[in-house]
Formats: structure tokens, C-alpha cells, sequence
């Protein structure tokens, strides 16, 4: 048991939405099952209190009176707080002086504001990051997005195969410009038989007509304590681009979105370019019915289904929640410190390093730590180095103190934007604290443009290099793997 304690701050109700609440929800539950005790604070209206008693009843909810939180009442609520996460568009007092580390989810330009974390989980908002400058630690991209316990326990669960095609139609809790009704309308222009399952948590009269009138077999639901399980049994969702879009890539549901919202409009666009669904348009929805009778080819089809499935799934990995609860557990023990300037420099290896290189590789401390353990020969070595020195995916590096090596860097290209480090330490060099030198020396070579991750492989029981890139402000990526070795990242935004 961790023994930390989160003040988690959201605002929801049947106006505002629900999307900043499950988010919040799913941040809580991650953090008590590592062990933390968790309660929610903010402006939650009658509605949003039911869920969530429904959704977690042992997590404490405090509510504002609706007119904003104040310092006060924060400091009223934080204290003995470890953390204090927030997920809210609407104005936050400045809580630096309170004490706890401050986590704070933004949404492109929304929400943004100082934080010891900053977390945006749009698709590609490592791009788009608003003012990174207002926080030391960053989470960016879809690697971040919250994904519910409910969504990944039916990421793997297999559906069986119907002779109709299923469509949910969900677009949560406000629709204000009344896209539901319409959607399940114009799926009148689909000519083969569909079964349509429509969540209404507002049960409108206009969709419960357009449900009786409509040519295909339609249910209406009001709020569904698992939408996930629902969701799971159909073989396309149409849905608004909130945070729902990230719950069903992570089970590999397709989707058709609808933007219903400006604060939805960069992500819409962002998941529509990026192919990962087919696109309904934006405010005020002209088209909308021609483009629901275009779904008609991808019903028809479940091998184009399969494909956009097992991608979604590929994309979207469903650990945000534990990147952020991890990311507030390191953060809050060991915080990054830029290394101070020295005399160490990093300078690209050449073919005379070989020896020196081969050396370093076969020491057994060096080996102990490596995916690798067993000793290489020569001629083997010799051929890597070789390798290496063509590779324009790879920097090689020798890093020199007073004119002398003292340890190695190399950077690998893992995809258009990521590159992992690895490093060893000359064996007369070690304890002499060169490696985070080191470190900062190698990342000040990596001349790829931001935005640029860049990854660290360091096995579980190697405390030193862990202590090393936490401190160089690595944060957590992924879980330690059948090998023991785990990965850590940070993001170079700017």
C-alpha cells in the first residue's frame, strides 16, 4: 500500500458533460488499486453525484455550490493531500502554495494551466502541445488517454459474428445541437438491415420518435452504468469526438464521429486525418445524412471492420491511467535536476573506439544489465561497429572528460518521432557521478526536432540507472516486460 492520498477536481452535470468526470473516475481507480486513497472535489450536480456512486460508491465526493472553487476551499480539501488533480475547463485559483504536486489534464488549448505534470492525451498533441513551458513534466499523445477498467476488460473479449450489422449511436450526455435524433434518421438511407442500439441518458422525445419511425430494429437506452459491455456487442460505433473515442479504439470498436462541440473540433480533425475514423462533420451538420448513408459500403464489409479493429487496438494500448499514476508516484520521489555544466562532451564514435567499445560491452557488470548477457567476440563486435557508424537510425557517441572517453551513448530511432538511449559507463569511471553528465551530454547530439520522445529500456533491478534517468526526468512509459525491463520517456515539446 502506497499510503499517498489525490484531491481529484472536475466539474460535471447534465449541461457540462460527463467526460471530465469518467476521465476523473478511471484517474481515482487507478490510484486506489497502486494503494492511494482518492476523493473528488468540484462543481458535480445531482446527476453526476448518481454516477458516480454508482460507478465507485467508496470514493468521497465534496461538491462546490457551482460558482467555482476557490484557493480556500482547496486548501480546505488538500490538506494531508499528496497530489491535487485537476480536470476542469473552468478557471483554477493558482495552488502552488498548498504544497501537494499539482497534475493537470489539458485538452489543446483548454484547461491549460502551471502544473508539476502536465497531461494532454490527444491524438498527436505532442504537435500541439499549448504552452509546455508551464510545466517541468509532460505526458502527450494518445499513450495518455484515460481508458477505463470497464473498456480493457473487453479489449480481448470476442463477440460472435451476426448476419446484421450493429450500430450503437452515443453522443454522451448534452448533444446540444440534437444529433442524435437526426443520426438514427438518416440511417433510414442505409439500405440493408441494421440493428441500432441508441444511448439517450436524456430519454428526448425526439429520439425516442425517431427510433419508433425508423425502418431498421432500434433500442433506446437511457445511462448505462457499463456503456464498455454494450459497446463490445456492436460493430460500429457512431459517436462524438470526446473522450469516448479513445475507449473504443482501445477495444478496437470502429467509429464515425461527430463533432458536437468546439473543444472537440482539433481532435476531431486530428483522428479523421489520421484514418482512424470515418468523419460526420462539424457544426451545423448539413451533410450529416449523406455521410450516414455513405456508412453503408463499410457495413457491408467485415474484413474493411477487422482491418480498422485490430488497428485501433494497435494505437490505443489503454495504460493512461497508469502513466499518470506512476508519473505522480516518481515525481513525488524523485523530482528531475538538470545536470550542472562540466567539461564532459559528446563526440561521434569512430572506427578506432572499436576496441575501447568492445571492451566496455564485454565487462560483467555491463553484461548484467543488458537484454544481452553472454560475451561477443571480435569479429562480431567489429561488424556491429561497422554497422552502427552506416546507420543514419542510429548515433553513436563517445562521451570524454578532460580528453578522455569515459563512457558511451547511443541513440536508436524507434519511429518518425521517438528515439531510445542507452549508455555505459567506463568501468574505471563508474561513481564518479559521470552518467547523468553523460546523459545530458548525449541528449544535447540528438539535433531531431521537436517534437521528440525519447525512451529509456532500464531492467527493474538496476536502482542506479533508474534513479539515473528519473532524475534526468524519464518518466514512467511501460511496465516491466517478461525480461524484468521497463520502459521510461520524456518528451522534448519545445
Amino acid at each position: 500500500m502506497s499510503g499517498r492520498r489525490v484531491l481529484l477536481h472536475c466539474n460535471a452535470g447534465v449541461e457540462s458533460g460527463m467526460g471530465h468526470l469518467m476521465r476523473t473516475l478511471t484517474v481515482a481507480r487507478a490510484a486506489r488499486d497502486r494503494g492511494w486513497s482518492a476523493s473528488v472535489f468540484g462543481d458535480v450536480d445531482g446527476v453526476g453525484a448518481d454516477i458516480l456512486r454508482r460507478m465507485d460508491p467508496e470514493l468521497e465526493l465534496f461538491t462546490t455550490d457551482g460558482a467555482g472553487a476557490s484557493i480556500g476551499d482547496f486548501a480546505d480539501r488538500a490538506r494531508g493531500v499528496d497530489v491535487i488533480h485537476l480536470d476542469s475547463y473552468q478557471e483554477v485559483p493558482d495552488l502552488s502554495s498548498l504544497g501537494p504536486l499539482i497534475s493537470n489534464m489539458q485538452d489543446g488549448p483548454f484547461g491549460v494551466r502551471d502544473a508539476d505534470l502536465a497531461i494532454d492525451a490527444n491524438l498527436a498533441s505532442q504537435r500541439t502541445f499549448a504552452s509546455p513551458e508551464r510545466s517541468l513534466n509532460h505526458l502527450a499523445g494518445i499513450d495518455a488517454a484515460v481508458v477505463r477498467t470497464q473498456v480493457r476488460a473487453q479489449r480481448d473479449v470476442r463477440t460472435t459474428p451476426s448476419a446484421v450489422p450493429r450500430v450503437l449511436v452515443v453522443m454522451g450526455g448534452t448533444d446540444p445541437h440534437g444529433v442524435t435524433a437526426r443520426v438514427v434518421a438518416a440511417f433510414d438511407r442505409v439500405p440493408s438491415r441494421l440493428e441500432i442500439t441508441v444511448i439517450d441518458p436524456r430519454r428526448r422525445a425526439e429520439v425516442t420518435s425517431a427510433a419508433e419511425s425508423s425502418r431498421h430494429s432500434v433500442e433506446v437506452l437511457g445511462f448505462v452504468d457499463d456503456l464498455p459491455a454494450i459497446a463490445r456487442g456492436h460493430d460500429l460505433a457512431v459517436t462524438a469526438a470526446g473522450t469516448s473515442v479513445w475507449d473504443f479504439a482501445c477495444m478496437g470498436l470502429p467509429m464515425a464521429l461527430v463533432c458536437v462541440a468546439d473543444n472537440q473540433r482539433a481532435g476531431y480533425h486530428q483522428v479523421i486525418e489520421r484514418g482512424l475514423a470515418i468523419g460526420l462533420g462539424e457544426p451545423p451538420h448539413e451533410s450529416l445524412d449523406e455521410r450516414i448513408g455513405l456508412l453503408a459500403d463499410l457495413l457491408d464489409s467485415p474484413e474493411s471492420l477487422a482491418e480498422t479493429a485490430a488497428e485501433l487496438k494497435r494505437i490505443v494500448d489503454g495504460l493512461g491511467s497508469w502513466r499518470i499514476v506512476a508519473s505522480w508516484e516518481q515525481l513525488l520521489n524523485t523530482r528531475p535536476h538538470v545536470a550542472p555544466r562540466s567539461a564532459v562532451i559528446a563526440r561521434p564514435a569512430t572506427i578506432d573506439d572499436g576496441q575501447m567499445l568492445f571492451e566496455w560491452r564485454n565487462d560483467a557488470t555491463v553484461r548484467l544489465n543488458s537484454r544481452s548477457r553472454g560475451e561477443i567476440d571480435w569479429e562480431s563486435h567489429r561488424d556491429w561497429l561497422a554497422r552502427s557508424l552506416d546507420d543514419p537510425d542510429r548515433r553513436l557517441l563517445m562521451i570524454e572528460s578532460d580528453g578522455m572517453p569515459v563512457a558511451t551513448c547511443r541513440w536508436d530511432r524507434r519511429s518518425e518521432d521517438e528515439w531510445e538511449i542507452s549508455i555505459t559507463v567506463a568501468p574505471e569511471s563508474r561513481g564518479r557521478g559521470i552518467a547523468a553528465s553523460a546523459v545530458n551530454a548525449a541528449e544535447s547530439t540528438l539535433t531531431a526536432g521537436p517534437p521528440v520522445r525519447l525512451v529509456a529500456a532500464v531492467h527493474r533491478d538496476n536502482v542506479a540507472s533508474r534513479r539515473l534517468f528519473e532524475r534526468a526526468g524519464y518518466l514512467p512509459h511501460l511496465p516491466a516486460d517478461e525480461d524484468g525491463f521497463l520502459a521510461m520517456a520524456k518528451w522534448r515539446l519545445s
